[in-house]
């Protein structure tokens, strides 16, 4: 992980416990959500189905396992939700420079591309979800990011940058990677710390999980 230099802002964010009571990103009241079931499903399908093709290119024989798909992960968090699960197999497995590494540890080849395959398949990025993205959907992520989350992690004191300009959001490229937890994910701040935000300052909306 690289690591730059502490914020004092993890103290303020710790004192400003109490402000968050009443700070919820995870969804806007009184808003419908931007996506459809057929678009979720869509995008669903289009991720396992490739994850997959790549496993059964390399072992043919390969039975594909069924998979539930769970909440989709932020960027950041990504490689050590899919190193965890990948542990929780008994494979040996670890994060190096923001890249889950594994192997086996006793397994075939095959059980590992197969395990790795239900992690992936199992828990997706955030850049694999708007991958497919239509523009009105990025749109609405940036909207998500900011009026809902910049503005709960300033109300804690957090440290969140400013936003690029709106004409950005016609894609998440344009957005040149802005984030409004891009310096928390950067620095120092303790991970009690950001794991207590990210609980009452979702970094994705609700929206975004593909699940049934």
């Amino acid at each position: 992980m690289v690591r730059v230099r502490a914020i004092a802002a993890g103290t303020a964010v710790l004192a400003a416990v109490g402000l968050l009571a009443g700070c919820t990103a995870g969804t806007t009241p009184g808003r419908a959500s931007p996506i459809s079931e057929q678009q979720r499903t869509t995008i669903r399908t289009a991720i396992v189905d490739g994850l997959w093709a790549q496993v059964a290119a390399e072992y043919p024989e390969a039975i594909r396992p069924r998979v539930t798909v769970a909440s989709t992960v932020p960027d950041h968090n990504w490689a050590p939700v899919i190193v965890r699960c990948l542990k929780s197999a008994g494979i040996v497995a670890y994060v190096v420079k923001g890249v889950p590494i594994y192997g086996s540890a006793g397994q075939s080849q095959l059980e590992v591309a197969v395990r790795y395959y239900s992690c992936e398949a199992s828990h997706p990025s955030e850049s694999q979800v708007a991958a497919y993205f239509t523009p009105a959907l990025s749109t609405a992520l940036y909207d998500y990011y900011l009026r809902v989350v910049r503005p709960c992690l300033l109300t804690a004191g957090a440290p969140s940058p400013a936003s690029p300009d709106r004409s950005a959001a016609a894609s998440l490229a344009g957005l040149a990677g802005w984030n409004p937890y891009q310096v928390i994910w950067t620095s120092n701040m303790p991970r009690r710390t950001q794991s207590y935000l990210e609980s009452r300052c979702p970094p994705t909306p609700v929206w975004l999980d593909l699940g049934p």
